[in-house]
């Protein structure tokens, strides 16, 4: 028998108790309620995948309401990421991304989507210096902007420049990734115009891929 595929409250606590606790209006937190998450009690210590994917679908509704739904999840997945990071597990692990570096901080991302799920193994392989390929048995998410967005932040976090994360192949569980980026020397000589690069390759990778 199949074993369920589970969610952890660590990761519903990145995203919701953390990242987006200012911005879930009454409505948003009524509907999330309704879908199993009572953000004023206790976490569950596991939610249902399709528990996790309602709560993206409300989330994506009301805090990014009005924007295209593959910039919304992608927005998610930036801020899941920024919320992972702010956790004690989560700075302690930064803080070795950094020291890494982004491509052999990339390479460990194991160890995060294991602490997320119990369902999305990993298999990573490295196209060169700053390209690497991400292949996830399941997403977690109804759209794979999500975890391009998480792998952009990521990226971005650990030192990464001019960031742009492709997902390709998608079948409605698995997905590949393909992330690049620019080593920081490259954008040392003008951080600002490395700044607004980075901005427009997290754009177009809100778009379907071609």
């Amino acid at each position: 028998m199949t074993a369920e595929k589970l969610v952890y409250a660590g990761t519903v606590e990145a995203l919701f108790l953390r990242a987006l606790e200012n911005r879930l209006t009454p409505a948003c937190r009524m509907r999330l309620r309704e879908a199993g998450l009572d953000l004023d009690q206790k976490l569950s210590p596991t939610y249902t995948l399709e528990q996790w994917k309602q709560f993206l679908r409300i989330a994506a509704d009301h805090v990014y309401a009005g924007m295209p739904a593959e910039a919304a999840y992608y927005s998610l997945g930036e801020r899941f990421i920024d919320g992972y990071f702010s956790t004690l597990f989560g700075r302690a692990l930064l803080g070795v991304a950094r020291l890494l570096g982004p491509r052999r901080a990339l390479t460990q991302a194991r160890l995060c989507f294991r602490t997320s799920t119990n369902c999305s193994e990993v298999r990573i392989v490295e196209r060169g210096s700053t390209e690497v390929e991400f292949w996830l048995t399941d997403i977690g998410a109804d759209l794979p902007t999500f975890v391009a967005g998480v792998l952009a932040r990521a990226t971005e976090l650990s030192g990464g420049q001019r960031v742009v994360a492709i997902p390709e192949g998608f079948d409605g569980q698995s997905a590949t990734y393909h992330v690049r980026w620019s080593e920081q020397a490259e954008a040392a000589v003008a951080p600002e115009l490395a700044a607004r690069g980075t901005a427009a390759g997290s754009a177009s990778t809100t778009q379907p891929p071609a």
